[in-house]
């Protein structure tokens, strides 16, 4: 009796060891390289409604380059995997699109985030994303948080736009319609602008976009917003505009004239502004100057050898810009001729 007794603990004994070395070697699902983990996870996975689509966009995690041809651990990310499905079945998330950073297509980058998009979506209707990075050898990482919007019809686009070229700006403006904001983009050599130019929405039909290059097209896009869900963005309306410098130089000062033998050498003072062009000498006979120069003349100074035989001669000066403004013309430099 006492040996079936030590024989019933000894099994308990082992049935309890293997349970715990089982539990011991629990695993809660694959093994993931330490290669992956070392890129690092995403974690600001953000899905938002914008130009009527929904647009995603991550920060990618760190690529790790090889230090030694031996490193095993050193790894690249060179794709992501996107997953998408309806908000309340997470569990069921479907292969929806890879994003290849070789490939330069599908995607783009701003602000150091990767942004893509969604247009396959229905009103009403909630979805979920989520994103693998994927390394050079294939290997998949770590899912990223998981991304919920709900789709919403968004708003139709503003008004037609009107610009204003000014010097080294563009004011677009365009008609407000209650309940709306607006955001203000700016397309640079043709590339989609991600981020619009405001900051936050704005509540004014009118936007400044200074620092600008004159003589540059630009193009403009102005997308309404959802006062009340600023969240939700429509499809924009676009313009185009090019900067102009439309402000004149200064006039010259202390001009004066001076006979030198048969010629009139006019003088003054020179000009300090930053975009001067050159400047235009004018003989005045009667009440209508009369401009000698067929060209901006570069120094302060000019030379007439062909002043007509009066007692009396004035003269007076303008500058000029490079971009073809004249100011107003200098105090007048008379001269009285010998008789």
């Amino acid at each position: 009796m006492l040996k079936r007794n030590i024989s019933v603990f000894n099994i308990l004994c082992l049935s309890l060891c293997a349970v715990l070395v089982l539990i011991s070697c629990g695993k809660k699902g694959n093994p993931v390289p330490i290669a992956v983990v070392k890129a690092g996870i995403i974690a600001d996975l953000r899905a938002e409604e914008r130009d009527a689509v929904v647009f995603l966009s991550f920060t990618a995690p760190a690529q790790i380059e090889p230090t030694k041809k031996d490193d095993k651990e050193a790894v690249k990310v060179t794709a992501f995997r996107v997953y998408k499905g309806c908000g309340t079945c997470l569990a069921d998330l479907q292969s929806f699109r890879t994003i290849v950073l070789d490939e330069k297509k599908g995607y783009t980058i701003a602000g150091n985030r990767i942004y893509f998009y969604d247009d396959d979506v229905m009103d009403g209707n909630e979805y979920a994303y989520r994103v693998y990075p994927v390394t050079v050898k294939g290997t998949q990482g770590e899912a990223s948080n998981t991304a919920v919007i709900t789709w919403k019809q968004p708003p139709g686009p503003p008004g037609a736009l009107k610009v204003e070229e000014g010097d080294s700006r563009v004011e677009v403006s365009w008609t407000k319609q209650e309940g709306y904001l607006y955001n203000v983009y700016r397309w640079d050599n043709g590339m989609y602008p991600v981020l619009p130019l405001n900051p936050r929405p704005i509540p004014t039909p009118l936007y400044m976009d200074g620092g600008l290059t004159n003589g540059t097209a630009y193009t403009y896009e102005v997308r309404q917003v959802r006062a009340s869900d600023p969240g939700v963005e429509g499809e924009g309306i676009k313009v185009s505009a090019t900067p102009q410098d439309k402000t004149p130089p200064g006039p010259p000062m202390l001009a004066k004239a001076e006979k030198k033998g048969k010629a009139i050498v006019i003088t003054w003072e020179a000009s300090t502004e930053k975009d001067l062009g050159g400047y235009n000498v004018y003989r005045i006979m009667g009440s209508k100057p009369v401009k000698l120069n067929a060209s901006p003349v570069k120094e302060n100074k000019y030379t007439d050898t062909n002043a007509p035989d009066h007692r009396f001669i004035a003269y007076h000066v303008t500058a000029v810009d490079t971009a073809g403004n004249e100011s107003g013309p200098s105090q007048e430099a008379i001269i009285m001729l010998e008789e």
